[in-house]
């Protein structure tokens, strides 16, 4: 029997293969990259992953010992912990298993598509456009867009669910949602939003299904709870917000409309990805500036389209509606988090604005939708293989930051680490008087600059700017570490160990070679017992590094 294009298209076991296929090839050239950025301390450095166990991973906030970071992820670690036991440090596991999830995630939104605007064009290209679109990099390749990733594989699975009337199973889901990233709460709304909108825009229906909407609502308000009972509150700590949260109620809102400036360029045209908009990338905005409310105008316009459309073609206001729904956890309009914008918060939205686009896309014409639909999947695999180079390892990431967003005070921080640890010192020198310029009493920038000046017998000359970043902030966790190596080189090993164990209670999770230098330094004054503790902390972080190995070998042959 012949089998043509469109029966193929009509299996959903063969448009789960055509999700991994356009996955693959999106993809594919990203399995290799390093761990980079926050994948560092979240698994590289985490010894919190380093045996499955769900019970403490429930008790803990998504920085372990952090508890103010008002994050709470437990599912997320415990997915993280369970790769860890399958590929240890090798981040090509990781990666690989954060493609499967984004695979599956379209060929569910596929799914989700077929019940909203049947079968056709429409669900397929909703699938596609998700899967391709390269604003997606960010959230697929760096292993800790493992919550992202979840978040919505447990979100959609959720609405399907509901969608066919099992009620139980889409509580179960959507907790299971939650739990992996705290931006699906909005899941309740989306649902409602759905039944409105499918049902002529009768608020009785929504009334009608009072009892399923409760049963969500009743599971949100048990995760809140737990939430609450983990980690002392239920948003982000003020020291936590962005610029510790000084900004007032007026300059998040209007700060967010150049926010969602920022988003819809890279909707609609997402050439230029940053990574990381950390300080000094979008400035605060005022009711004085134009661009501002332009964006909020933007909101406002989405959400009068949405309003036309609930009558003509319900599925382009749902799913317009579910995009600037999905937005809100992470948008600083109600409650403040610790940015303003990242490009991986688009990960939920574009559900909503996926299926939109494929509606819109399935009313072309025939003959011109060969042609338009060619053309974007082209474009848009090119951008995104050629977005993947840029996590493909720290200075690559740091570099194209700088190149991106020259004022941002991170960028020129990490970018001049990466200099320095490749052996660039005049040029890492450069980044971080950069960064001084921005931000002139910045610790992380001073501590940074003094490693410019350590050497491997002394640091004279780092002493004073280690000493100016110790006095702008007296528990900074990379300075009290850069301090105690500098004890160690000159050989104040008391000092030394003093700053060693100062440090470790400032910095969520140091990395192997803390715990080695720590140890060499306990082992200078004879204590063996705790510099082998010291050696094990390293060899539990990194147990394939041959140094940790020797030292812990050569310490218990002489016990």
């Amino acid at each position: 029997m012949r089998i043509t294009i469109k029966t193929f298209l009509t299996s959903e076991k063969n448009i789960l293969i055509l999700c991994l296929l356009v996955v693959g090839l999106c993809y594919a050239n990203s399995i290799l990259n390093d761990f980079v950025g926050d994948d560092m301390p979240i698994v590289a450095s985490n010894p919190a992953i380093r045996s499955i166990n769900p019970l403490q991973f429930f008790q803990s906030s998504y920085w372990t010992k952090d508890q103010a970071a008002g994050i709470y992820r437990p599912l997320t670690i415990l997915s993280l912990s369970i790769d860890y036991a399958l590929w240890h440090r090798w981040p090509p596991g990781f990666r690989l298993v954060n493609l499967l999830i984004h695979a599956l995630n379209g060929w569910l939104l596929f799914l989700i598509a077929r019940s909203i605007v049947g079968p056709g064009t429409a669900s397929i290209a909703a699938a596609l456009i998700y899967l391709v679109h390269p604003v997606h990099t960010e959230a697929v390749t760096t292993i800790v867009g493992r919550s992202e990733l979840l978040g919505v594989c447990f979100f959609l699975c959720a609405w399907l669910f509901f969608r066919r009337g099992q009620t139980g199973w889409a509580v179960g889901f959507f907790l299971l949602s939650v739990l992996s990233k705290e931006t699906a709460i909005v899941f309740p709304a989306v649902i409602a939003l759905d039944i409105f909108l499918s049902n002529s825009c009768e608020t009785k229906k929504v009334l009608e299904a009072w009892k399923k909407l409760s049963a969500v609502a009743v599971a949100g308000i048990a995760y809140l709870g737990l939430r609450y009972w983990v980690l002392g509150g239920l948003g982000v700590p003020a020291a936590m917000q962005y610029q510790g949260g000084t900004l007032n109620y007026i300059e998040r809102w209007m700060t967010s409309g150049r926010v969602i400036l920022r988003y819809l360029g890279l909707v609609l045209a997402p050439i230029d990805l940053v990574g990381d908009y950390d300080f000094n990338t979008i400035p605060i905005a005022h009711p004085s500036d134009w661009d501002a409310w332009l964006g909020l105008f933007v909101v406002v316009g989405v959400l009068a389209i949405a309003w036309w459309f609930r009558h003509r073609n319900w599925p382009v206001s749902l799913g317009l509606l579910v995009a600037i729904t999905a937005l809100v956890p992470a948008s600083n309009w109600i409650m403040p988090i610790s940015v303003l914008m990242a490009e991986r918060f688009l990960y939920l939205p574009m559900i909503g604005l996926a299926l939109t686009g494929a509606i819109v896309f399935a009313a072309i014409p025939f003959r011109y939708r060969t042609l338009i639909g060619g053309g974007f999947l082209t474009v848009a695999l090119l951008l995104c293989i050629s977005h993947n180079y840029i996590w493909r390892n720290e200075f690559t990431y740091y570099r194209n930051m700088v190149r991106m967003e020259p004022d941002n005070v991170k960028a020129r921080i990490g970018y001049g680490f990466a200099l320095i640890q490749v052996g660039f010192r005049e040029e890492a020198v450069a980044q971080l008087q950069a960064g001084l310029t921005i931000l002139p009493n910045n610790a992380s920038v001073i501590s940074t600059l003094a490693m410019t000046k350590m050497t491997r017998e002394s640091c004279t000359d780092a002493w004073p700017l280690l000493d100016r970043a110790l006095e702008i902030d007296p528990n900074h966790g990379d300075t009290l570490r850069r301090i105690a190596d500098c004890y160690l080189r000159e050989g104040k090993i008391p000092e030394a160990q003093a700053a060693y164990r100062r440090a470790v209670a400032h910095i969520p999770f140091p990395d192997s070679l803390f715990f080695l230098s720590w140890g060499l330094a306990l082992e200078e004054t004879g204590n063996k017992k705790d510099a082998a503790s010291a050696y094990e902390h390293a060899a539990l972080i990194d147990p394939q590094d041959n140094l940790i190995r020797s030292r812990l070998s050569q310490l218990n042959s002489r016990n």
